[in-house]
């Protein structure tokens, strides 16, 4: 499944305003349980920091996919959200990570979720697709860059 069929226009921030690790994983969940808004809040925030202080989501080229499975849902929920300076985020280059897909899947799905993220890191190791998310501010337009390069 690809990362433009789980989101939309309306699932973009680009405007992160967090300056800890911490703080940008309760922004973007924020960001997705408001959009999104039959998602707990709470109940997801708490899975994936958990998930987070197990190992590191950030992997290199300024990326990071927070994850988690969640009990009670029975899709897959995704968002973007760019952080315009970027930050500290553990990433395996020791670069800071600008961009951030927060990814919610059922507890039993089988591998589908595997599928989407290996989906998002294929898509996410080009270095023009980084290059033209961050230069752009427009959700719709960053819809397009993600579309058109899947």
């Amino acid at each position: 499944m690809k990362l433009s069929n789980l989101i939309t226009p309306g699932l973009i921030f680009s405007n992160l305003v967090s300056n800890d690790k911490d703080s940008c994983l309760m922004e973007i969940t924020k960001n997705l349980c408001l959009a999104e808004n039959s998602l707990n809040f709470e109940l997801i925030s708490s899975l994936i920091k958990k998930r987070e202080n197990l190992c590191s989501t950030a992997l290199d080229n300024h990326i990071a996919i927070p994850h988690a499975k969640v009990p009670g849902i029975n899709k897959i929920y995704a968002s973007l959200s760019i952080h315009r300076k970027g930050m500290s985020f553990g990433s395996i280059d020791n670069k800071n990570t600008n961009i951030f897909i927060l990814l919610l899947h059922p507890e039993v799905n089988g591998n589908e979720h595997l599928e989407v993220l290996r989906n998002i890191a294929n898509l996410f190791s080009k270095k023009e697709v980084i290059s033209e998310i961050l230069k752009e501010t427009g959700t719709f337009e960053i819809y397009n860059i993600i579309k058109n390069y899947e």
